[in-house]
C-alpha cells in the first residue's frame, strides 16, 4: 500500500489514511474507491463488445481511477465471460515518447513477481521491444507474442493520459514525432481489429482534447463507436465517496462535516482531486489532534484550510522546507514537469530524472531531494510514490493537474515559463526567416527582451530542444544580432567623436 494511506500515527496502529490525495487510486486500492458503483459495468460491456474503449472526461473527474479500482477488479472476476478471468495488464502513458513508454510497459509487465533484471538488462530488453513495435502496424501483437503470457492470458493495454500524444505531435521533433504518433495509434487500432492475440485497449482522455482525436481518422471512428463520457457524480456519489474510505480506515465523521464538504466541492467535479487531497490533510490532523472518541469534525476540517487553501498551504509547507539552493532548484523541477497548452490549459510534462537535472544545471542528488520532500508520507505531489527507488530514466511527473490551478506559486511559475517558451519560439522563428534571407537582424527592444530572457532563464540545449530543436541557430542569431547592435552603436560614438573634434578645431580657426 502507498505512504499516502500508511499509518498516520505512531500512538494509535488502528487507524491508517484511507485517502490517496492528488494521485489516482492505484490497483490494490479498490477497496477504498466508493462513489462510481454500476459505471464500471457500463464501460465493461462497451470493452467486451468492441475490444476498445475510450473513457473520457474532465481533469479531476476520476477517469483513472475508475479504470485501476472499477473495471480491473471485475475483469479479474471473468465478468467477459467469453475472456475468461486470466488477464495480464499492460499500462503506459505516451508521454514523450508513445513508443519507448509502451516498449517499457511491456517490458515491466513481464518482469511483475519476477526475478529483477540489472538496468541494463532492462535497458536491452526495451530497446528489442520497441524495434519490434516499430517493425509493422502489428509490432504491437508481435511483441506481446514474445512477452511472457499463459497461453490463455488476455492482454488489458491501459492508455492512460492519452492527451500527451498531441503534445508530443507538437513537439520540437516535427516530422518524426508527426510519424511516431500515427505509428503509435496505428498499433492500438491493429492489435484491436486483428483475432490471434484477445488484446483490449482503454485509453482514459481528458474532455477538452476530444476535438485533437479528427487528427486521426481511424481512431475518431472506433471513439465514435466505442466511448464512455463519465458522469458527473450525484451528490449521494460524493457523500459514498467521503464516508465510504473513512469506515475502512476504522475512522468516523460528524455528519456536519459531512455536509460541509459536500457544499464546499458544488457542481465543481474538477474538485475530486482537491477534495481527496483536503481529506487526506484533515484525517492525519484528526488522527494527530483528536479527543477520545472524537469524530473527524470541521474544526479539523478548518485547520488544515479547508478545500480552498489546503492544496496551496500543504505545498507552500513542502517548498519552506527546502534550503534556499533546493527552492532555486525546486522551481525548475516544476517548470520541467509542466507546460501551458493551447487556450492556457495547464498540461503536465512528465520528465525522466537525467533531463530535469540537465535543465535545472544540478546533479541527480539535488533533484531527488527536492523530490523526496513533494512525495514524502502523507504527501502526493510527485509521482512515483516515495517507496519506490529513482534512477536516471525514472519518470518524474506531478500528481495532478490541479496542482497547476490550485498552487499559487505554482501557478507564477507556469505562467513564467510560458513566456520564456514563447520568447524562445519567437527567436527561433526569427533566425529562420534570418538563415532564407527574409528578414534582418534584431534591433531594440526585441533584442534587449531576448538578451534579457537568455540571462534569466539561461536555456540550455535540453530544454530548448523540447520546443524547437533549432537551438544553436536561435542562439547564433541572438549573438550575431547582439553583436552587430553593439558595433553599430560603436561606430556612431566614434563618428560623435570625429564630429566633435572636427567642430573644435574649426572653432579654434
Amino acid at each position: 500500500m502507498s505512504n499516502s494511506t500508511s499509518t498516520t500515527s505512531q500512538t494509535d496502529k488502528s487507524f491508517f489514511n484511507p485517502f490517496p490525495g492528488l494521485r489516482p487510486f492505484g490497483l490494490e486500492e479498490s477497496h477504498l474507491f466508493f462513489g462510481r458503483e454500476g459505471q464500471s459495468e457500463e464501460v465493461l460491456q462497451k470493452l467486451a463488445n468492441n475490444r476498445f474503449v475510450g473513457v473520457i472526461g474532465t481533469s479531476g473527474s476520476g477517469k483513472s481511477s475508475l479504470m485501476y479500482c472499477g473495471l480491473v477488479p471485475i475483469l479479474y472476476g471473468g465478468f467477459i465471460t467469453d475472456a475468461g478471468s486470466s488477464w495480464k495488464i499492460v499500462v503506459t502513458r505516451p508521454g514523450s515518447g508513445p513508443i519507448d513508454n509502451l516498449a517499457a510497459a511491456i517490458v515491466k509487465s513481464d518482469s511483475n513477481n519476477q526475478e529483477q533484471d540489472t538496468i541494463q538488462e532492462t535497458d536491452v530488453k526495451n530497446a528489442i521491444t520497441a524495434t519490434v513495435l516499430r517493425s509493422s502496424s502489428l509490432g504491437l501483437v508481435e511483441a506481446i507474442k514474445q512477452s511472457k503470457r499463459k497461453p490463455n492470458d488476455n492482454i488489458l493495454l491501459m492508455v492512460d493520459q492519452f492527451e500527451e500524444l498531441f503534445r508530443f505531435k507538437r513537439s520540437s521533433e516535427g516530422t518524426r514525432s508527426i510519424n511516431e504518433s500515427l505509428a503509435f495509434v496505428k498499433l492500438l487500432l491493429e492489435a484491436v481489429k486483428q483475432p490471434e492475440v484477445p488484446i483490449y485497449v482503454v485509453l482514459t482522455m481528458r474532455s477538452d482534447f476530444i476535438g485533437e482525436c479528427a487528427q486521426f481518422p481511424q481512431l475518431t471512428q472506433l471513439l465514435n463507436e466505442s466511448h464512455y463520457l463519465i458522469p458527473r457524480m450525484t451528490r449521494n456519489d460524493l457523500k459514498r465517496a467521503v464516508t465510504g474510505p473513512v469506515s475502512v480506515g476504522n475512522g468516523t465523521i460528524s455528519p456536519h462535516l459531512v455536509q460541509q464538504l459536500l457544499n464546499d466541492i458544488g457542481d465543481n467535479q474538477d474538485q475530486l482531486p482537491i477534495l481527496q487531497h483536503a481529506l487526506m490533510r484533515t484525517w492525519d490532523y484528526w488522527v494527530k489532534n483528536r479527543d477520545e472518541g472524537e469524530p473527524m469534525s470541521i474544526e479539523h476540517y478548518e485547520a488544515i484550510g479547508k478545500m480552498e487553501k489546503a492544496l496551496s498551504e500543504h505545498a507552500n509547507e513542502a517548498y519552506d522546507e527546502l534550503s534556499e539552493r533546493g527552492k532555486q532548484v525546486c522551481e525548475k523541477l516544476f517548470k520541467t514537469l509542466t507546460e501551458q497548452g493551447q487556450d492556457n490549459r495547464g498540461i503536465r510534462h512528465p520528465s525522466a530524472l537525467w533531463e530535469i537535472s540537465t535543465i535545472a544545471k544540478a546533479d541527480n542528488k539535488e533533484i531527488i531531494e527536492v523530490i523526496d520532500v513533494f512525495r514524502a508520507p502523507g504527501r502526493s505531489f510527485l509521482t512515483p510514490s516515495a517507496e519506490i527507488g529513482i534512477t536516471d530514466e525514472t519518470v518524474i511527473d506531478i500528481s495532478h493537474e490541479s496542482l497547476m490551478r490550485i498552487w499559487d506559486r505554482l501557478k507564477m511559475w507556469v505562467e513564467e515559463e510560458a513566456a520564456a517558451v514563447e520568447m524562445y519560439m519567437r527567436l527561433s522563428e526569427a533566425s529562420a526567416m534570418f538563415q532564407e534571407g527574409k528578414t534582418n537582424l534584431w534591433r531594440p527592444p526585441d533584442l534587449q527582451l531576448a538578451l534579457s530572457w537568455k540571462e534569466k532563464q539561461q536555456p540550455t540545449l535540453t530544454w530548448a530542444q523540447r520546443y524547437n530543436p533549432a537551438f544553436e541557430r536561435a542562439t547564433v542569431f541572438l549573438n550575431a544580432s547582439a553583436e552587430a547592435y553593439e558595433a553599430e552603436e560603436a561606430n556612431k560614438i566614434k563618428l560623435q567623436k570625429r564630429a566633435l573634434r572636427r567642430t573644435r578645431i574649426f572653432a579654434v580657426i
